[in-house]
């Protein structure tokens, strides 16, 4: 039996807590029998991405008018939450109708949860071409995922495929963060794979402070994992790696311990 977590089930989940929302309602814009996603992350708690894309079929996927009803639904209802967070099965950014879905979604907030606001959890993989910045600013938390700056490891940690160049996603978060601001994230391992040492860190504090965010977030892996030999740092680690990034850069960065376990 798979130790990874399963995929959400429906449009909407939650609300879950999170480390770093508190009670965030999830939406999710993807079916609820695989992932779509264009990233095949080594330690994603979902398990492998099997078709990695940047332009899923349409008819895979809810439509607008699903995905609205569903939304509008809850914020109807009493239950409580912090926030409204696009992530679920995949890169909420790769459905074709997600400007159009921030859009509604963003009306239907400040109709009936005006105080609420709206999230993102972003790999980053749609910022490497054309991205409705219009749309994005709807969103008032913006967080998006940069885990290294060289392409090799790129590859190995993220498994993108050879269509993305993580030159062109560095590049879009710089465009992007020159006018809005955004949250990077970043999960730092060890193991086959370590990004939070060496020459791999340098290059990702080197593209950190090209982008220019407003704040970085830092966590390790403390659920199963999609690669095997992926391991988790150290809550120590990671609070000495958050005072080093903050030094270096000037940047708020805060780390996010792992759960205890029970």
């Amino acid at each position: 039996m798979s130790n990874f977590l399963p995929l959400q089930k429906g449009i909407i989940y939650g609300p879950v807590n999170s480390k770093r929302l508190g009670r965030s309602l999830g939406v999710n814009l993807f079916p609820d029998t695989k992932k779509v996603c264009s990233f095949d992350c080594a330690y994603c708690q979902y398990g492998r991405t099997h078709n990695k894309t940047l332009k899923p079929n349409r008819s895979d996927l809810p439509t607008i008018d699903e995905i609205i009803n569903a939304v509008e639904q809850v914020l109807k209802s009493p239950i409580e939450f912090d926030y409204i967070t696009f992530s679920g099965n995949g890169e909420p950014m790769v459905h074709p109708d997600f400007p159009e879905i921030v859009r509604k979604i963003s009306e239907l907030r400040n109709k009936y949860r005006r105080d609420v606001p709206l999230t993102i959890l972003s790999n980053s993989s749609c910022l490497a071409g054309a991205f409705d910045i219009d749309a994005l600013s709807l969103i008032e938390n913006r967080i998006f995922k940069l885990d290294c700056a060289d392409q090799k490891s790129f590859m190995i940690m993220n498994d993108a495929g050879p269509d993305l160049k993580i030159e062109d996603i560095i590049a879009g978060l710089e465009k992007l963060s020159a006018v809005l601001p955004i949250t990077i994230q970043t999960v730092f391992v060890d193991g086959i794979i370590q990004n939070y040492k060496g020459e791999i860190f340098d290059q990702w504090l080197k593209a950190v402070k090209r982008i220019k965010p407003q704040k970085i977030q830092i966590y390790s892996t403390d659920r199963p994992v999609a690669v095997a030999g992926i391991k988790m740092i150290s809550n120590e680690e990671l609070h000495r790696l958050a005072n080093l990034i903050q030094e270096q850069t000037g940047i708020p960065t805060r780390a996010y311990e792992a759960q205890k376990k029970r």
